[in-house]
């Protein structure tokens, strides 16, 4: 995303943030191959962000508080580093892996058990009032269909590939929290085999929740 704001916007200095030296390695090299000369990538927890006050117009996040232990001090800080009369753009997912039609007896209950240990699978709802603690004003809320977790019949290739790499990323926690790595894999398999069936359908929506710092 940052790339494309970057893109987008050439008149812009656009600053990309994460906690993970190669993820940076990687964006930097791709935007040095795209040409992209008014973006920079600096190595930052979102919860103590290495800039000064009201640095930035404009503070943009995508599927990042979800996976933050304290999300509402990473919101306070987004607030700290833009300008007075700035925005912030929050967007996350809400109900993630949790709107199965119909509901599978067995994978249902284990979704819920497991998916919840990963993330605020109900996050996106709270975005509002998170902008409202942080000090924000003029909050406007805004969802719509999450279409890389959204599945109506048999899943796609890629989707479902997508899926895979989030199982294979967290199955030491899966592993955890249902007590072995027969039944994480049992889980998982089940789980992927309901998203094969052509008669289910999964649901997620996206929060899109702006507000500004006031002037």
């Amino acid at each position: 995303m940052t790339r494309q704001i970057a893109a987008a916007e050439s008149g812009a200095t656009v600053v990309g943030v994460d906690l993970r030296e190669p993820y940076l390695d990687f964006a930097r090299r791709k935007a040095e191959s795209e040409s992209l000369t008014n973006i920079t990538f600096e190595k930052g927890d979102v919860r103590a962000l290495p800039f000064p006050d009201a640095t930035f117009d404009i503070v943009w996040h995508k599927y990042l508080l979800q996976w933050v232990g304290d999300p509402q001090a990473a919101m306070t800080e987004f607030a700290r580093v833009t300008k007075p009369g700035g925005l912030i753009v929050s967007c996350n997912f809400d109900s993630f892996g949790m709107i199965q039609e119909p509901p599978d007896p067995v994978i249902q209950p284990l979704a819920e058990h497991v998916f919840s240990q990963f993330t605020d699978l109900f996050i996106g709802r709270r975005l509002a009032r998170m902008s409202q603690e942080a000090g924000l004003v003029d909050i406007q809320v805004a969802m719509e269909v999450d279409n890389v977790y959204t599945v109506v019949g048999r899943i796609d290739a890629e989707r479902r590939s997508n899926w895979e790499i989030q199982f294979k990323a967290g199955r030491e926690h899966a592993i955890k929290h249902l007590g072995s790595a027969a039944m994480a894999d049992a889980f998982t398999d089940g789980f992927l085999r309901y998203q094969d069936r052509e008669d289910t359908a999964s649901y997620c929506t996206l929060f899109f929740v702006s507000g500004r710092k006031p002037p």
